[in-house]
């Protein structure tokens, strides 16, 4: 579903992104790791757009979208989540959902009700009982599901995930990854982006690792687990001379 080719993103001198390859495929979760600064983020807005990497290219569903605006890359069943939470406040859980069901209208060919699709996705996250209460009153857990709920709201095909864990306590984070379980088991490729990497290791069927922008590692939660290069670089071990 999704082919992120030696990407290099250049700022000045430094590159934040330097030959990055990761791939996500239908009807499985696949994680990426790694510290603080390590390209995450910028990797989430070279495959939706919002930045231009200085080399290589994306491909979405075998299509070529590297040079495609971020609005058109939604249109191919692209969405996403931030690492900062990015929520109309003022709005309750089920108008920011209904909002982006409403837009989806616009430009799908379809016939749902947006209404019945937004009721659909509030009892899908989790958030029916709370879903007309302004997003601004809640906590940042319950914030970040109103976000999951909003990207579903355009059916997507390949979902990215940019911490969406944080916030939520011990108990939501096993609904959460319950959650995205069933959706890739639906047909969906979810590419996550997580610092809890209980939940990751547990959820995912692949795992990249970056580190200064890098691909250090890439295999099956096992396999990047046992990596002596991620424990120095990701898990703070050291490695034998």
């Amino acid at each position: 579903m999704l082919s992120a080719e030696t990407v290099d993103v250049k700022f000045g001198v430094t590159y934040a992104l330097s030959e990055a390859t990761v791939e996500a495929h239908e009807a499985q979760v696949t994680g990426l790791i790694g510290p603080n600064g390590a390209g995450k983020t910028t990797l989430f807005n070279v495959i939706t757009g919002l930045q231009a990497p200085t080399r290589g290219r994306v491909t979405i569903d075998g299509e070529d979208v590297t040079n495609l605006k971020p609005h058109i890359r939604a249109r191919k069943r692209v969405a996403r989540t931030f690492q900062r939470l990015e929520v109309f406040g003022s709005l309750t859980a089920r108008e920011n959902i209904l909002v982006a069901c409403e837009i989806r209208n616009q430009w799908d060919s379809t016939s749902e009700d947006p209404r019945t699709v937004a009721d659909e996705i509030l009892d899908r996250v989790g958030l029916r009982e709370v879903g007309n209460q302004p997003v601004d009153a809640m906590p940042t857990g319950l914030a970040r599901l109103v976000e999951l709920g909003r990207a579903l709201a355009i059916r997507p095909k390949l979902l990215l995930l940019d911490e969406p864990g944080s916030g939520l306590d011990s108990s939501e984070t096993l609904g959460l990854g319950q959650l995205l379980t069933e959706l890739a088991e639906d047909g969906m490729a979810i590419l996550l982006v997580e610092h809890d990497v209980e939940l990751v290791m547990r959820i995912s069927k692949e795992i990249y690792v970056l580190d200064f922008g890098r691909v250090i590692a890439h295999g099956t939660p096992g396999e990047v687990k046992d990596n002596a290069d991620v424990q120095a670089a990701y898990l703070g071990a050291e490695v034998p001379a």
